[in-house]
């Protein structure tokens, strides 16, 4: 759960009370955070964090506490800079997860800018003539060689997300239809559209067509459009709606300023700071094991961002096809018409088969010969890319989803034990090296009886293997969320007929999100098998049958 576009906006309407506030005290709860006590009738106190899975901005209801006992540079500089000095506007770049404070004191004006952006996020004090005073993380030309941000530097924004489009302008229709109906409707959401998180594109989709994880083949673009335009709205209205989402067992999962549909319940709260402040209070009490979770979570997201770099680079080696015949055509008829091409010429234009004359480029250091030699040579090599890159692109998809199902693995993960299995699966990857310490002992699947018959659930990606491959026999039945990772869910059957209420039970189990309304398919073991070339627990099935899961226990 992320703090996004949406929830920043609200906060900003919400901080509009801080106005003329003036800051009296400065701390850094920790290394990566900034809490600052305002007073404007009252006091106040802003907490901003640049965690890479914590990173949030919110009014929280205590005083934050001094963490480290180095005061770094930054905390000097606020001191100089913001304590004493009034808060005068607090302004948010559209479609952007970032809020800027505006602050006038002795030293003049000078800003600070929570870029709340996941593992990218920074708290930046910038000087009143632009520059980078200090921040929170001191980013150099070797980590970002685009985006250096250091003391003494000129500030600059994050690069725009020129491939997405704004969800104010988009034309529904044709985005819909030129997506792949199979592709879950939430990722097409979230990979075309600025501003739209998981969380904002799974509720669209829970309100378009009942059901977060549908898929495109199942959604209305009119509906789409109607729904996100009522989540959008309040930009406009200020009709704000905070509420926090809860699963069957009243555990806070979500946060959002708009009614949780996605959710088994949705209570509305007084301010999205409240929403957020329940939600993190909730985690830091329910997880005793935050720290070593937090850690490997920051392993997948970091393997995750290489191999979607890695994604796109091949992608975008894929010739066009009529690239590609273009190079094979343009050797043919500098072939055909040497005699027309004179020497040292830079470009010549051929009379292709039909006639119409060719512009064609040349070397002007070869002949017409070994010019056609040349693009046959490209040609060639764009023919081997166009076999070869398919199949990398594949390989890497796979690393993906494997990399995704670690992540719910490790959501879903109850003891220290569970932890450390999904750290274990990260270094046999070989995306993060061996820890010095042995891990602890391994767990194994989840064991549970429904009504005579036993169920396992695999809660990571070896204890999957084992719950299909070691302990299920032909006949039982397999479970698991349809198009998702999750658990893999085993019924054995013992030869015998199960009965319906025993598969909507351990359906229920399949879902890796409580929260979530998914379909869950069903099928026996012996139409399932390993991927080929698959990570552990990666499988293939067939001849299965579908369910419709809701958390509430529902099914259809």
């Amino acid at each position: 759960m992320h703090v996004d576009f949406l929830t920043l906006a609200c906060l900003r309407d919400e901080l509009d009370r801080l106005l003329g506030a003036r800051v009296q005290h400065i701390v850094l709860p920790d290394e990566l955070s900034i809490g600052l006590e305002l007073y404007a009738g009252r006091r106040y106190y802003l907490l901003l964090s640049a965690h890479p899975q914590l990173a949030r901005a919110l009014l929280v209801s205590e005083q934050p506490r001094r963490g480290p006992d180095v005061e770094p540079p930054i905390l000097l500089l606020l001191r100089k800079w913001v304590r004493g000095a009034r808060m005068v506007n607090i302004t948010q770049p559209p479609w952007e997860r970032i809020l800027t404070f505006h602050f006038e004191g002795a030293q003049g004006h000078c800003q600070l800018v929570a870029e709340i952006m996941d593992r990218y996020s920074n708290l930046v004090l910038v000087g009143s003539d632009s520059r980078v005073l200090d921040a929170i993380k001191r980013v150099g030309p070797e980590m970002n060689r685009k985006r250096v941000t250091l003391p003494g530097q000129p500030y600059q924004m994050p690069p725009p997300q020129v491939s997405r489009q704004p969800p104010v302008a988009v034309d529904w229709t044709t985005l819909l239809d030129s997506a792949p109906p199979e592709q879950p409707l939430h990722s097409i959401l979230t990979s075309h559209l600025l501003g739209v998180s998981p969380t904002l594109a799974r509720e669209i989709a829970a309100r378009a067509t009942g059901n977060p994880l549908a898929l495109v083949r199942d959604a209305d673009p009119s509906v789409v459009a109607r729904c996100a335009a009522e989540l959008f709205a309040p930009l406009v209205n200020g009709m704000w709606q905070p509420h926090i989402g809860l699963d069957e067992r009243s555990k806070i999962v979500a946060w959002a300023p708009y009614p949780l549909a996605q959710c088994s319940r949705s209570e509305p709260v007084a301010t999205i700071s409240e929403a957020m402040e329940q939600f993190f209070a909730s985690r830091t009490s329910q997880d005793a094991y935050a720290t070593a979770r937090r850690e490997v979570q920051s392993a997948i997201d970091a393997a995750k961002h290489r191999v979607e770099q890695t994604l796109a680079n091949v992608r975008a080696q894929i010739p066009d096809e009529g690239e590609v015949r273009w190079l094979r055509e343009a050797g043919e008829l500098l072939l055909t018409h040497q005699h027309m091409v004179e020497p040292g010429a830079e470009r010549v234009m051929l009379p292709d088969y039909t006639g119409e004359l060719r512009n064609i480029t040349l070397d002007p250091t070869r002949s017409a010969s070994e010019n056609a030699q040349l693009y046959f040579h490209r040609y060639r090599k764009a023919m081997r890319a166009a076999h070869g890159l398919p199949t990398r692109i594949a390989e890497l998809e796979a690393e993906m989803a494997f990399l995704e199902q670690l992540a719910v693995d490790l959501r879903m993960a109850e003891t220290r034990a569970e932890i450390d299995a999904v750290r274990q699966e990260l270094v046999e990857a070989g995306w993060i090296s061996r820890p010095r310490h042995p891990s602890a002992a391994k767990s194994g699947p989840r064991r549970l009886v429904i009504d005579g018959f036993t169920v396992y659930v695999g809660r990571n990606v070896r204890q999957n293997e084992e719950v299909t491959f070691k302990l299920a026999k032909p006949n039982d039945l397999w479970l698991h969320m349809r198009g998702q990772p999750g658990p893999h869910v085993i019924i054995k059957s013992g030869d015998r007929e199960v009965p319906e209420h025993v598969i909507e039970q351990a359906a229920r189990l399949a879902l890796s999100d409580s929260t979530m309304t998914a379909p869950v398919d069903i099928t026996q073991r012996r139409f399932v098998r390993r991927m080929p070339g698959g990570r552990p627990g990666m499988v293939v099935y067939h001849n299965e049958q579908t369910l419709r899961v809701k958390p509430d226990g529902q099914t259809g």
